[in-house]
């Protein structure tokens, strides 16, 4: 996997090849240095010498340079070993508190993946019910209590989140219009979240209804149903009831195109070779694959069979993916080195402007504060270019979730105009 600042990953280890390679990463840094020293060489035989011996200078050029590179050679620096190492020691620093930013605290977020609820006023089944349910994180009970903006803002820890995407929270299912109706309330109040994926049974007989008083609400960008999935790869069934490739839920898959709608997909990865089916046979829609296709069998050979399924989904062009919510019971603590290969990876099949990032906060709370994630997710991408940060923080939400600009707690407009009063003198607005 390339990697931003890795070399191609395909040097020739052989010592005819060493040779050249070493010669050609010794001469940039060093050419200026004997160009001095054969300036300096020219200059004391031209004034001090007894006439201008031409090849004196070169002569001393060339002993010296083959001096120096023998040197070099002795030595056997691997800088690519070198910078490996020094970035594994930042990120443990990061890891264990030393330091407390890499490179990115300023960047603008759009939170692409987040909940609110309100345990005391609305009814969430598996955050209401006892006895508790026990899911994908094992115990919830640590979150079973109310969390409304003004808690996700004071979660941010200083970081510069001007936008977020609320996604279903698993609302009571006879009531999907409820949620989003309140949702929106708490938005007018607030200024968050700036859009919203509500929630839609795809396979249930009032999907239509379902869908136009969904359609009704501005915030709507798209919807969220998890399909029935198997629990392990190997009992994947062709055609179950309620899977993605059950024909009675792509009827009302189907729907989602005429209102505009994308469709987030949480299903585990063995279940991406149904989702690039579904992505092929209706190109209008837009997947965007959420928590990273759940890669929760960290094996080696569980991660192979993630990356095959994600490179997959990956190969259709109507997909999108957001980094988030991989806590998982099993896992150790949430530290960049836990993560950062599944981070990276998913980068690199599906590249930076079609990934988001999103703290799948108040549930990831079971694992880590925001800061710790969202500032996690900054140190595993310091090495991108700003261009390339600003696109997956910030402006791939703005596309793929169609948000308008000017709506943002930071609009880009403002940004500017900052900008221009700050270069003409002018006090701040």
């Amino acid at each position: 996997m390339v990697r931003p600042g890795d070399g191609d990953g395909d040097r020739d280890g052989s010592a005819r090849w060493r040779w050249a390679a070493g010669l050609g990463a010794w001469w940039p840094r060093h050419r200026l240095a004997f160009a001095a020293v054969v300036g300096c060489a020219t200059a004391a035989d031209v004034f001090f010498g007894e006439g201008w011996n031409t090849f004196a200078p070169v002569l001393a050029w060339a002993m010296l340079l083959g001096l120096h590179y023998l040197l070099a050679q002795s030595l056997d620096v691997d800088d690519d070993r070198v910078e490996r190492r020094t970035e594994d020691l930042r990120l443990r620093a990061y890891d264990q508190g030393h330091i407390d930013d890499i490179g990115g605290r300023h960047d603008l977020i759009i939170d692409a993946h987040h909940h609110l609820w309100d345990l005391d006023r609305n009814y969430h089944p598996w955050l209401c019910d006892d006895p508790p349910v026990e899911g994908r994180h094992g115990d919830y009970r640590a979150i079973r209590q109310s969390y409304l903006t003004e808690d996700f803002r004071r979660d941010w820890d200083g970081l510069r989140v001007v936008g977020s995407v609320y996604v279903e929270a698993e609302w009571d299912p006879s009531d999907p219009a409820g949620e989003t109706a309140w949702a929106e309330s708490v938005a007018e109040e607030s200024g968050f979240p700036t859009v919203v994926v509500a929630q839609a049974w795809l396979g249930r007989e009032d999907c239509e209804e379902v869908l136009v008083a969904q359609a009704a609400f501005g915030r709507v960008r798209g919807v969220r149903e998890k399909p029935a999935v198997a629990a392990h790869p190997n009992d994947v069934a062709p055609h179950a009831p309620g899977s993605m490739s059950d024909p009675a839920w792509q009827k009302g898959y189907a729907r989602l195109e005429s209102y505009g709608f994308s469709f987030d997909l949480q299903a585990p990865f063995w279940h991406l070779p149904e989702a690039r089916a579904l992505a092929e046979r209706f190109p209008g829609i837009t997947i965007i694959l959420d928590h990273c296709g759940l890669p929760n069998l960290r094996t080696p050979e569980g991660l192979a069979a993630w990356r095959k399924c994600m490179h997959t989904l990956a190969e259709a062009p109507n997909t999108a993916v957001k980094i988030s919510g991989l806590g998982e019971p099993r896992l150790p603590r949430w530290t960049v080195r836990t993560h950062q290969d599944v981070v990276l990876e998913t980068i690199d099949i599906f590249g930076v402007d079609r990934c988001m990032f999103g703290s799948n906060y108040p549930v990831d709370r079971l694992y880590a504060p925001y800061g710790t994630i969202m500032r996690g997710f900054q140190a595993m991408t310091s090495r991108f270019s700003l261009a390339e940060r600003r696109n997956m923080f910030c402006e791939n939400a703005i596309r793929w979730y169609r948000i308008d600009p000017e709506s943002l707690a930071e609009p880009p407009s403002r940004r500017v105009e900052a900008v221009r009063r700050r270069t003409a003198g002018a006090p701040p607005a």
